[in-house]
């Protein structure tokens, strides 16, 4: 069974489960919107299988991995059967009015990657952001990349209400198994260009992206985020800025989500490192995270209110 935290500030709630060291919940305190998907009615396999939420690692997104002891290789999405959003993880401190820390250990060979590995995950709720630490060590060079894979509706109840701007100039290439390969394809004149804030509805509905975008911004040493992404809501006028010290930006709008829930009903937006990175060289010796030292990741969600918004928002 899991259990529940809850962070709240003049602006924001915030529910936390230690399934995954999960995002359950941000609500818009002023006017009781809720800005994820409701999961409060759905089952742990529901959302396990669609890693709503969760702490996603100890690779984000798909990794092409060579199976030494067999011989064979494999593509790991997410962490698959060991992923960190199937965990259930320690609380190891609260502040119940600002913070909640969670921690998990993965042990040498699970999930088919090497290394007693440690990771650490702390909310922190400032007025209207979310600040989401991520961090993980290892005895043993092993590929690490941590996100958080909230699906956001801001109210909205389709994507195709909702408008996007990404500060990205190009998508990563991928392969017939949707493995990146290291190549970048330039946006510009294409569905994929969100270098202005556009719609995410097309001509036959909402616009299909499971893309992962190489953000502008230079990776920085520290935490200091950059900002990446706006998503808008024009009918109530919420906005989420996302600010990041992660290289990519996977963009899901969640096509795959089946019954009980709808395709199509909330948006990913997943700051990571560059996905299957230790097998390109775009990325390689980032991807890896070297024996006896550490990483550190951060990933903020601000949420903003237009001055005015459309009255029909009114009703909530």
């Amino acid at each position: 069974m899991s259990h529940f935290n809850n962070l709240e500030s003049s602006t924001l709630g915030v529910t936390l489960s230690d399934r995954g060291a999960g995002l359950a919940q941000m609500v818009f305190r002023g006017r009781n919107i809720k800005l994820l998907l409701d999961t409060s009615e759905l089952t742990t396999d529901v959302i396990d299988q669609f890693c709503i939420g969760g702490t996603v690692g100890p690779y984000a997104g798909r990794l092409r991995n060579e199976n030494e002891s067999f011989g064979d290789a494999s593509v790991l999405l997410h962490g698959s059967d060991t992923g960190l959003h199937l965990v259930n993880w320690q609380l190891r401190q609260t502040d119940h009015a600002t913070t909640v820390s969670y921690a998990t250990h993965l042990k040498h060979g699970d999930g088919g990657l090497p290394g007693d590995r440690d990771f650490f995950v702390r909310y922190t709720l400032e007025n209207d952001c979310l600040i989401i630490d991520l961090a993980a060590a290892s005895n043993r060079d092993t590929p690490i990349s941590l996100t958080n894979h909230a699906y956001f509706t801001l109210g909205a109840q389709s994507v195709g209400d909702l408008a996007l701007q990404i500060n990205a100039n190009s998508v990563l290439e991928t392969d017939s198994l949707q493995c990146a390969t290291g190549g970048l394809l330039p946006v510009a004149d294409t569905d994929l260009d969100f270098t202005r804030q556009r719609s995410l509805a097309g001509a036959q509905g909402p616009l299909e992206l499971d893309h992962s975008y190489k953000l502008n911004s230079a990776v920085r040493a520290g935490l200091v985020p950059h900002h990446v992404a706006t998503l808008s809501n024009s009918i109530n006028g919420l906005s989420l800025n996302v600010s990041t010290t992660q290289p990519c930006l996977q963009v899901y709008t969640a096509s795959q989500l089946s019954t009980p829930l709808r395709p199509y009903s909330a948006i990913c937006l997943e700051a990571q490192g560059f996905p299957n990175g230790p097998n390109h060289t775009l990325s390689h010796d980032e991807s890896i995270l070297r024996a006896g030292h550490s990483v550190s990741q951060r990933i903020v969600y601000q949420i903003t209110e237009a001055l005015e918004a459309d009255p029909i928002s009114l009703a909530g």
